[in-house]
């Protein structure tokens, strides 16, 4: 059987990326930044770095060469020979500031025909840029896509060259020359990593990798089989696993927020509930104070109606007293007559006095009354309705 094809192509010449304009344009291109009916951005798959591939870059920029670049603007005496930004400084020299590596496995033909396989490329390409950054941790990973949306799935990986032990300049720097070098493109790129690819598709498709010369694939044994056909699974459980932490993680937000909601309609109603209850208590209360009141007054109007009662007597007494008065001077007189009615006037007057006070009395319990609202009349118009007609009904009779 003739085997599945496998490139590892290293960008050079008129794909060297030289610029920051050609790293825009490799940007555009990896991470489909421009629309277009041919392209898929549902088969576009991000699986190293983020969707700004530039400042990727400067990032891995950052990361490598600060401290080398702090070390050697230190020991610059002119201020013109310092560099204030190492990935301004490369762009600015027109060499590689970066490299990418496409990797494909399998041809045009291949695919058309097993289109199913598809699906595994994902995974088998993530497995690979592992392999890779193990096998050559001089090229320093700042972004891999895979592209499914072409005749064959394929990644691209973009990366900085950073090489050490320079004497001149900084100690650390980028060179696609020390780091791609003729050993590294043939032993790992088309070596070590066309048979890490043969170790991939033998488990995954039941094939092999196309050989580039004799002797160069092995046989796997049966816990190598059993050890990538578990990873293959555990990285699926995990992905389902993570789908599942944040569906989990989204119902307890959820969960959180209804639970405070809760919380806070609970204060409400318990707020509300005290209200109600200390507006009963109050109510409570002045029902109790107006009946209090009430009796109070109630029992003053008794006194009242019989005082006056005794009044209207004793007025009546005094006038057959005047009379009688009248009558005795008229006729000479007795003096035990004079005294007697000298005595009744007295006790009138002291009846009239004790009557005008218990008046003023009545009148600010009238008063006090006015302020106590039930049913939409004061208690004082309740009490004189109910007491009304008895008042009228003695007072009519003391009249006859």
């Amino acid at each position: 059987m003739e085997g599945i094809s496998f490139t590892a192509h290293v960008s050079n010449k008129k794909s060297a990326i030289t610029s920051k304009s050609k790293l825009a344009g490799v940007a555009k291109h990896n991470l489909r930044k421009y629309k277009s009916a041919e392209y898929s951005a549902d088969n576009i798959f991000l699986i190293y770095g983020t969707d700004n591939l530039v400042q990727d870059v400067k990032a891995v920029y950052h990361q490598e060469f600060d401290e080398a670049l702090k070390v050697y603007n230190e020991n610059q005496t002119r201020a013109d020979r310092k560099i204030e930004d190492y990935f301004e400084h490369v762009a600015n020299k027109e060499q590689d500031m970066a490299v990418e590596i496409i990797i494909q496995i399998g041809d045009r033909a291949y695919w058309q025909q097993h289109y199913e396989n598809k699906c595994y490329m994902k995974k088998i390409y993530s497995m690979m840029l592992a392999e890779l950054q193990y096998l050559l941790p001089e090229f320093v990973v700042a972004n891999a896509v895979v592209h499914m949306d072409e005749d064959s799935p394929h990644m691209h990986v973009v990366g900085v060259p950073v090489a050490t032990g320079y004497k001149k300049g900084l100690s650390k720097q980028v060179s696609k020359r020390k780091v791609f070098t003729k050993e590294v493109l043939s032993e790992v790129l088309q070596d070590e990593l066309r048979a890490v690819a043969n170790t991939k598709v033998r488990i995954a498709f039941d094939e092999q990798i196309r050989e580039k010369s004799k002797g160069r694939n092995h046989d796997l044994s049966v816990m190598e089989y059993k050890v990538l056909k578990e990873e293959i699974r555990y990285d699926e459980l995990k992905e389902q696993a993570d789908e599942k932490q944040q569906e989990n993680e989204l119902l307890e937000r959820e969960k959180a927020q209804l639970v405070q909601e809760y919380d806070t309609l609970s204060m409400r109603v318990a707020v509300k509930q005290m209200d109600y209850e200390e507006a009963d208590e109050r109510v409570k209360e002045a029902n109790e104070r107006a009946d209090r009141i009430e009796a109070y007054i109630k029992t003053q109007s008794d006194t009242l109606v019989d005082l006056e009662e005794k009044a209207t007597k004793l007025e009546r007494k005094a006038e057959i007293a005047e009379q009688v008065y009248e009558m005795a001077c008229g006729s000479g007189g007795n003096e035990a007559l004079r005294e007697k009615l000298i005595d009744v006037m007295y006790e009138n007057e002291q009846l009239k006095a004790e009557n005008s006070k218990l008046r003023e009395t009545l009148n600010k319990a009238y008063d006090f009354m006015k302020q106590f609202v039930m049913d939409g009349r004061n208690l004082l118009e309740r009490f004189l309705e109910s007491i009304g007609q008895v008042v009228e009904k003695v007072r009519s009779g003391l009249k006859r």
